[in-house]
């Protein structure tokens, strides 16, 4: 009786198929990177530009409005360098004061705020002047404004360092002729992971609440009081992993890609 030779059985070691898909994923992620620099846009434009974003709240959203803005917004930067500066950078400001002798004032602080959007667009410097707190709050294209230098580049943990006003003095508190810091063109912003201390209470808010990330330990400063109200407050903790509300305030990337292509041209 005929019977068939045996199949000789071929095994292949497995480590030729053993490809994660993790290089995959790093390869298509790098070929997404080369396609945003090929075409110029910038990763991180909301950070570098809040000023071209959009209004967070939809019914203030009018094209023709952001239009007109943005041509006098980069009509005046054509006047003025604006350097890059972030929430936790050292900015200077000399602005021009007709009450003044010198007719320029200059003012070197930490940028403790950047809000609203637009022309409107404005932001806060802090410095502690022989042990006073004080606050400067600049409109970014305000045109009396005639330099404004970023002496020392970096980003703190929080988008707002409001808690300062409550934290001790050396936190806030400059040298007026402070030496610029060069930071290497490509590099990374440099994260401040610093966490200041309050002073004692009572506090302008209710900071042991807060989600900020930047203050030490503030529940055990915390009266005892305001530990028993801790059940009847709002606690907002839920914010954070509300994508509805993260996507009706934020711009969205077709706006940001648009603004890019004018500011290019």
């Amino acid at each position: 009786m005929f019977r068939p030779a045996a199949r000789e059985v071929v095994r292949i070691p497995s480590r030729f198929f053993s490809c994660k898909s993790e290089p995959v994923r790093a390869a298509t992620s790098k070929k997404q990177a080369t396609k945003e620099e090929i075409a110029g846009l910038i990763p991180a434009f909301p950070e570098i530009y809040p000023d071209f974003l959009q209004s967070p709240v939809w019914n203030r959203r009018n094209a023709l409005k952001e239009e007109l803005e943005r041509q006098d917004m980069l009509e005046r930067r054509m006047n003025i360098d604006i350097p890059e500066f972030y929430v936790g950078s050292i900015v200077a400001v000399t602005s021009s004061d007709k009450n003044l002798g010198s007719k320029d004032h200059r003012f070197v602080g930490i940028c403790i705020r950047r809000e609203k959007e637009g022309l409107l667009h404005q932001f806060t410097l802090r410095n502690t002047i022989e042990n006073i707190g004080v606050e400067v709050l600049y409109d970014l294209y305000n045109p009396t404004i005639k330099k404004i230098e970023t002496l020392k580049l970096e980003k703190r943990l929080d988008s707002d360092l409001g808690y300062l006003v409550d934290a001790l003095p050396e936190y806030s508190t400059f040298d007026f002729h402070m030496e610029p810091q060069a930071h290497p063109a490509g590099t990374p912003i440099p994260v401040n992971e610093l966490k200041v201390k309050l002073k004692n209470p009572p506090w302008t808010r209710r900071w042991e609440i807060s989600s900020c990330r930047g203050i030490e330990d503030t529940w055990t400063q915390a009266t005892p009081w305001y530990k028993r109200k801790l059940h009847k407050t709002l606690v907002n903790d839920y914010e954070k992993y509300d994508l509805i509300a993260n996507y009706r305030t934020s711009s969205t990337k077709e706006h940001e890609i648009y603004v890019q292509a004018q500011m290019q041209k």
